[in-house]
């Protein structure tokens, strides 16, 4: 097997998504979310870590809005551009709490994070991640 170029890795179209429905925001209402970027998962999980010198007040506020950045960055259209900026995700603080966790939890279940990525490892436990052998 022939190994990926960079053109190839670049265009590969790797991420997961899926149109789920809202009916709290409207009759046959349904939104896409999609695989977050390794980007915006950086992103996200950057802000839940305290640096040394920096006020624990940072990671609370940074923690106060995860679900909603989560959602904002996952919320793309049918031609799977995303519909709100970073800096139009607070936006989505004034939704319902209730929604919000399942759209959160659904963008982690597609993004392979939290309780999803521990089940995903479950699942590969007994593979061999680097294909090489094991010799001493």
């Amino acid at each position: 097997m022939a190994l990926l170029t960079k053109v190839q890795i670049n265009s590969a179209v790797d991420r997961a998504w899926e149109d789920v429905p809202v009916p709290e925001w409207g009759e046959g209402a349904q939104v896409r979310l999609m695989e977050l970027t390794a980007a915006d998962r950086g992103y996200i999980e950057a802000g839940s870590v305290v640096a040394n010198g920096q006020s624990p007040a940072l990671r609370v506020e940074s923690l106060k809005t995860y679900r909603e950045k989560l959602v904002g960055m996952a919320l793309v259209d049918e031609n799977f551009e995303r519909l709100f900026s970073n800096k139009e995700i607070g936006q989505l603080s004034a939704k319902s709490g209730a929604v919000i966790e399942r759209l959160a939890a659904k963008v982690q279940e597609l993004s392979k994070m939290g309780r999803f990525a521990v089940k995903e490892a479950e699942g590969n436990s007994d593979a061999d991640p680097s294909g090489s052998s094991n010799s001493d």
